[in-house]
Formats: C-alpha cells, sequence, structure tokens
C-alpha cells in the first residue's frame, strides 16, 4: 500500500506521522504536533488556523474538551495576526 502525501508535508524529508509513531503519541498529542508542523503550509489556510488546532487540542489533552472550547472561543475572539 503506497501512503497518500498531500502536497503540504511533501516539502519535508520526515513526516508527521513517522514522528508521531516514533514518539508514540497518543491522538490528541499527535494532533497538536501534526498542526504544529504544517502552520502555514496548508493551501487555503491561515497559519493562525493551524496554530490554534495545535492549541485545542493541546489543552483538550491536559483538561478535556470543555476548557479546550473554551480557549478556542476566547482566542477567536481576537484577531489573529499571521507572521
Amino acid at each position: 500500500m503506497s501512503k497518500q502525501v498531500p502536497p503540504h508535508y511533501r516539502t519535508r524529508t520526515v513526516q508527521p506521522i513517522e514522528i508521531i509513531e516514533m514518539y508514540d503519541l497518543d491522538f490528541a498529542r499527535g494532533n497538536a504536533l501534526k498542526y504544529l508542523l504544517r502552520a502555514g503550509s496548508k493551501h487555503g489556510e491561515e497559519k493562525s488556523d493551524d496554530l490554534l488546532k495545535a492549541i485545542w487540542y493541546l489543552v483538550y489533552e491536559l483538561d478535556g474538551v470543555e476548557l479546550a472550547d473554551e480557549v478556542n472561543e476566547h482566542l477567536l475572539a481576537y484577531p489573529a495576526r499571521d507572521a
């Protein structure tokens, strides 16, 4: 079976999935890492979109979905500054 590698990951020599497997990360931490690594690279998405997703997964890992949603709402109330 061949892997499907989206264009926003093709510039990397190591894929996020390889790092996630290497460190045996669970779903939330693996997704946070994936979004951090691709921030600003996916066509049609702002860097801040991926960074907010990473934050959501990290907060979820710490304290569950309710706090993650609260933090996300708070962060979305402020204009993003993509650098």
